[in-house]
C-alpha cells in the first residue's frame, strides 16, 4: 500500500431517505470478527442484513451458535485460527472476497442506526466521493443505559473505507486504520451494547488490559515497530503522545481517570450509571498499572520480553 495520508473533509447532512441503487443492495461490504458472539451477532447482523451488498463473518474457533446465526441471516462465514485483533483484521480485508467497493468494520456487539444507514446509502451511491475513509461515531450502552458522557460520546473511529485504501496499524489492542488519501466524517452514530452481560465484559476488559500492559511496556522499553513509530496527527496522534509519554509516569492513575471520567468530563450528567461507569473503567486502569508494574518487576529479574 502506499503511504498514509489523512486531511479532514466533512460530509453533508444526509436527507430524509435514502437513495435507491440499481440493484436494490448498498455497495458497501460488513466485515465482522467472531469469537462465541451467539448473542449478540443477531442484533449486529439485523442492522446490516437485506441492505447490504456483502456481509463477511471471519470466526476464530466459536463453539457456540455464532455460525448458525450468521448464516441464518444469510452471512458468509469464514474460519481462521485467531491471530490478535489487528491480524485478524486486516487479513479480512486483504484476502476475503469484498466485491463491493466500500467496506465497513463493524464489531460483533455494535449495530448500525437506521439514521447511520440511510447516511451510509446516500454516500454509497454518490457518483464522486473524494474521501477513501471516513470516522464514525457511535454510543455506548452499559447496564442498559446509554453513555453521554464520561469522555465516551463522542467516540470516533474510522470505520468506513473505500476497499484497498486502508489497512490498521500493527498494534495489540485499540489500535488506529491508516488510510490512503482524505477522511471525512459522518454524522449519524452507531450502536455499541455488549448483551452477553456484565461478567463477559469484565472478562473482555481483563484480557484488554493484559494487551495494554504488554504495549505499553514495549513501548517504554524500546520495543517498537514501525507503525508505532509512526508519527499519527489530529486528536489520534495526541492521545499516543500521551499515552506513552505522559500517562506512564502519573502516579494513581486510576484515580486521575476517574476524576477527569466523573467531573471533567461530566460523568456526573449520565447519573448513578455514570458514576459506575467511570469506577469501572478506573478499576480497569488500575488493572493496567499492576500488571505493567509485574512486567517491569519481570524484566529486573529475567529481562525484557522480546519484541
Amino acid at each position: 500500500m502506499p503511504a498514509m495520508t489523512s486531511t479532514a473533509h466533512t460530509r453533508p447532512a444526509a436527507g430524509d431517505s435514502p437513495a435507491v441503487s440499481p440493484t436494490g443492495r448498498v455497495p458497501i461490504a460488513f466485515f465482522i470478527i467472531t469469537k462465541d458472539e451467539e448473542r449478540n451477532l443477531p442484533f449486529s447482523l439485523a442492522s446490516v442484513a437485506g441492505w447490504a451488498r456483502e456481509v463477511f463473518v471471519l470466526d476464530s474457533g466459536s463453539t457456540d451458535r455464532t455460525r448458525e446465526v450468521a448464516e441464518a441471516f444469510g452471512a458468509r462465514f469464514h474460519h481462521r485460527p485467531w491471530d490478535g485483533y489487528v491480524r485478524q483484521k486486516n487479513w479480512g480485508i486483504q484476502h476475503l472476497p469484498i466485491t463491493a467497493p466500500w467496506v465497513f468494520i463493524l464489531d460483533a456487539d455494535e449495530s448500525v442506526t437506521p439514521e447511520l444507514r440511510v447516511e451510509l446509502t446516500r454516500l454509497a451511491t454518490e457518483d464522486a466521493v473524494p474521501e477513501n475513509g471516513f470516522y464514525v461515531n457511535r454510543y455506548f450502552i452499559f447496564l442498559g443505559r446509554r453513555i453521554r458522557h464520561c469522555g465516551f460520546f463522542p467516540s470516533w473511529n474510522i470505520r468506513l473505507f473505500r476497499h484497498g485504501k486502508a489497512l490498521y496499524e500493527q498494534r495489540d489492542v485499540h489500535e488506529h486504520m491508516l488510510v490512503d488519501g482524505p477522511v471525512g466524517y459522518l454524522r449519524q452514530p452507531m450502536e455499541h451494547y455488549d448483551r452477553r452481560g456484565l461478567e463477559d465484559y469484565i472478562r473482555k476488559h481483563n484480557r484488554y488490559s493484559t494487551l495494554e500492559a504488554r504495549e505499553m511496556f514495549r513501548y517504554m522499553t524500546g520495543h517498537r515497530d514501525a507503525a508505532d513509530r509512526r508519527k499519527h496527527g489530529g486528536a489520534n496522534g495526541r492521545r499516543r503522545w500521551i499515552k506513552h509519554h505522559v500517562w506512564p509516569r502519573l502516579p494513581a492513575r486510576w484515580l486521575v481517570r476517574f476524576v477527569y471520567m466523573y467531573v471533567l468530563r461530566a460523568g456526573f450528567l449520565d447519573g448513578a450509571v455514570g458514576f459506575k461507569f467511570c469506577l469501572f473503567m478506573a478499576g480497569y486502569e488500575h488493572q493496567i498499572s499492576l500488571k505493567l508494574h509485574d512486567l517491569r518487576r519481570a524484566a529486573s529479574t529475567a529481562g525484557p520480553l522480546p519484541a
